[in-house]
């Protein structure tokens, strides 16, 4: 009887044991799929370049998904099941995402962990508050960023008493849309 005990307990640890692999697995192939909202973007131009798996969009570029970005120029990279997993925009770049205000000369999205790297003269504003470095990276889901400095260099941060955030301001006045953000430069 204590040979079936111990068979039937094997038997068991192995279930549980293969489970939670099976789960583990599914939970970490959930943290790889890509969003599957859409990429809205407008521009003055726009070349495909379906043998590099990569879409070019030129002048006046504004992207919309979780954050609308603005730049000059904008390479979407597509994997090989054609989903969007990357985004790099270069010139004037600026993002908008709620309270947030980001700008640099270069930013790249990837897509499927979901983080920003800003990089060439790189801040970010939220209300009155500011921070700046020579590398940014923002951890979108996390609302958590890294700033970081180059060798010889520090990193600046501006924490202001007063807030003044839009959410703060007067009942009537329309706020700003963050397209309509875009028009402006840096």
């Amino acid at each position: 009887m204590t040979k079936h005990k111990s068979s039937f307990a094997a038997l068991l640890f192995s279930a549980v044991l293969f489970h939670s692999i099976a789960v583990g697995a599914a939970v970490e192939t959930k943290k790889k799929e890509a969003p599957k909202k859409p990429v809205t973007v407008t521009s003055d131009i726009m070349e495909a370049k379906t043998s590099d798996n990569m879409v070019v969009f030129k002048g006046n570029v504004v992207a919309v998904e979780d954050f609308t970005l603005c730049s000059d120029e904008l390479f979407i990279r597509y994997d090989e099941n054609k989903d969007v997993k990357e985004i790099e925009a270069t010139g004037n770049v600026r993002i908008f995402q709620q309270e947030k205000t980001s700008t640099s000369d270069k930013a790249v999205y990837n897509r499927l962990d979901r983080i920003i790297v800003l990089t060439g003269r790189p801040q970010v504003k939220q209300c009155t508050d500011m921070i700046k470095g020579d590398k940014i990276t923002v951890y979108i889901d996390q609302d958590n960023a890294l700033v970081e400095s180059e060798k010889g260099s520090r990193v600046k941060a501006v924490i202001m008493p007063d807030k003044n955030c839009p959410q703060d301001n007067k009942a009537g006045e329309k706020p700003i849309s963050e397209e309509a953000r875009c028009k402006g430069s840096r």
